[in-house]
């Protein structure tokens, strides 16, 4: 009899506010007013995006107007509500029923782009549209957005991702993969048919022969470039394959030990017909290198050299015509012609060899003074003769 006395209360006590609640908003429930006819006190029924949220304050919007609650939700989240206009002019409503709804009751606005983050997150189309949440995809991968431009951004309410671009489009994300044949800014890649330039992020440094995978922004010159903007974006992935010299294609490291046959700015060679960079060697000089190939040259990576041109063995008595030699001697004549052109006769015990001195040269021994080169054998009017590259390349009387 108590139990059945508790729950008649209790039935009494829900009439009573179901009728006080009516009471209150002065209309049927069941029959609320669109929010732009609505009064003070009149029953709404408005879905809308939680554009913003705090702590007990959250802002709908449905793409025309907007409400606020006293409530807090979750951004970006659709929402039904059912409530009373408290103020007509700042569209606050006091909840009476509030629920999730499908982003289907809602005209959603869609984008396509590619997703991007720096400081904050964006869509590029390639124009930079600021989104309300960064995208659970891989950065820079093209995407289908649906949600309401508020404010200064795009509130995200879905989106479908797409993949990566598979070709570069001015002014949007795109990835590279290949190997480092240039390391300085720009830095170039070889990705197995063309060079593309990249401008790295500050400190953020490659290695020659690094296989690289790098995603920035595209612009469409001459020569495809690429913008990087952060150093996560820049992953080394292996390196480039090392082959002998001269079985190399570009993008492969080329190994040999080889003979300088020409020094200055970039080195001749006796294995191959590309010129070497970024070594220091002197004409004569056995390097042992690992150089990347680029398309019409090889560039040090490691180099060093393997014996020095004073280490040769003296030639004078066993000429090899067509590499670099080395001939020590002293000097027994000289004859010099009157257009500046001058022989001289050096001899090593029983052995003998014609040295060309041209004026050019700027060479001008002595009898009896030894005399140390380097260069190529040659003939002279039938004569075997010697002949030497520059002045660098000859010494007098001492160590060269």
């Amino acid at each position: 009899m108590i139990k059945l006395t508790k729950l008649e209360i209790v039935l009494i006590a829900a009439s009573l506010l179901s009728i006080l609640l009516l009471y209150l908003i002065g209309v049927d429930a069941s029959d609320p007013v669109p929010l732009e006819k609505a009064e003070k006190g009149s029953l709404v029924n408005f879905t809308g995006i939680c554009v913003y949220s705090q702590e007990g304050f959250s802002v709908l919007y449905d793409g025309n107007d907007t409400i606020i609650l006293y409530e807090t939700l979750k951004i970006d989240k659709s929402y039904r509500v059912i409530g009373k206009l408290l103020d007509e002019s700042k569209r606050t409503v006091e909840v009476l029923r509030i629920e999730e709804s499908s982003k289907s009751t809602l005209k959603l606005e869609s984008l396509e782009g590619a997703f991007w983050k720096d400081s904050s997150c964006y869509l590029l189309t390639p124009q930079r549209i600021k989104l309300s949440k960064c995208l659970n995809v891989t950065k820079g991968e093209k995407v289908k957005v649906y949600g309401l431009f508020y404010g200064d951004r795009f509130h995200v309410v879905d989106y479908i991702p797409k993949g990566l671009l598979k070709m570069p489009i001015d002014g949007m994300p795109f990835r590279i993969k290949g190997v480092v044949i240039s390391n300085v800014t720009p830095i170039t890649i070889w990705n197995g048919s063309e060079e593309i330039n990249a401008y790295l992020p500050y400190k953020t440094k490659l290695e020659l022969g690094d296989e690289v995978e790098i995603t920035g922004i595209a612009k469409l010159y001459s020569t495809l470039t690429i913008y990087v903007n952060s150093p996560s974006d820049v992953k080394v992935t292996g390196k480039a394959k090392t082959v002998p010299v001269g079985k190399e294609t570009i993008g492969e490291i080329a190994h040999g030990v080889c003979q300088v046959t020409k020094d200055g700015i970039a080195l001749g060679l006796n294995c191959t017909e590309l010129k070497l960079y970024g070594f220091p060697a002197n004409f004569g000089d056995i390097i042992e290198f690992y150089s990347i190939r680029r398309k019409n040259s090889l560039y040090c990576i490691r180099c060093m050299i393997k014996i020095p041109r004073e280490e040769l063995p003296n030639s004078i008595c066993n000429p090899i015509s067509g590499i670099p030699l080395k001939i020590q001697g002293r000097v027994t004549w000289i004859k010099r012609y009157k257009n500046g052109f001058g022989l001289a006769n050096v001899t090593n015990e029983n052995c003998w060899i014609l040295v060309k001195l041209p004026q050019s040269l700027g060479v001008h021994p002595e009898v009896n003074e030894t005399l140390t080169a380097f260069g190529f054998y040659t003939t002279y009017r039938g004569a075997p003769a010697f002949e030497i590259p520059s002045s660098d390349d000859v010494c007098l009387d001492g160590p060269c």
